[in-house]
């Protein structure tokens, strides 16, 4: 009975994660095809980190607009290990810097055995992201550059 409960648990996190996967696909095409635009909003692809046992792996990232007070929803698509991937959106706050760069901080929630609470912060200029993680079992940094056609 226990390996059946763990097999469907299994099967329903992967189901999760292809759900959010498709989601963030379609995301994706629409924010490459509208084309870059003015702040932190658009298409962006680089990597990731984790400084705690050195996975890595592909990433992208589409930000949304401003839902208001310079809150923007993130929706992330990170890869590891060359096979697995998960995608999950955190709504970020969004703060323009007198030197034209932005800085934003934000979090989201994920089951306690999967790191708990996931921290961000980080800054964008002009075509350059840069930001660091962390939640109890992990911390690291990822970067990514603004997606051009």
């Amino acid at each position: 009975m226990k390996q059946i409960c763990l097999r469907l648990a299994l099967c329903s996190l992967v189901l999760s994660f292809a759900s959010c996967a498709a989601g963030f696909r379609g995301d994706w095409r629409q924010a490459v095809k509208e084309g870059p635009k003015p702040g932190v909003e658009g298409a962006w692809e680089g990597t990731w980190l984790s400084h705690s046992n050195a996975h890595t792996g592909k990433l992208r990232c589409v930000v949304g607009p401003d839902l208001g007070d310079g809150e923007h929803e993130f929706h992330y698509f990170a890869t590891w290990k060359g096979f697995l991937s998960a995608a999950f959106k955190a709504n970020h706050t969004v703060k323009e810097q007198k030197d034209g760069t932005y800085s934003f901080i934000g979090h989201h929630d994920m089951p306690k055995w999967a790191g708990g609470r996931y921290q961000y912060s980080g800054t964008v200029k002009e075509d350059r992201f840069q930001a660091a993680y962390k939640c109890s079992m992990d911390h690291g940094d990822f970067g990514m550059t603004r997606v051009r056609d």
